[in-house]
């Protein structure tokens, strides 16, 4: 089974100023459950670099 995760890369809400972003715990805990069902991640975000 193949996941894509994506998260923000954004630090605020449109223009209101509002913080925005993600806890590690909010990635962390289905991370580590899909991996260990033996998925295959991929973590995406729309401003990251590729790394390799």
């Amino acid at each position: 089974m193949k996941i894509l995760v994506v998260v923000t890369s954004h630090d605020k809400l449109g223009d209101t100023g509002n913080k925005t972003g993600f806890w590690l715990e909010e990635l962390a805990a289905p991370y580590y459950t899909f991996m260990d069902a033996g998925a295959e991640l991929t973590l995406a975000s729309p401003k990251a670099a590729s790394h390799r």
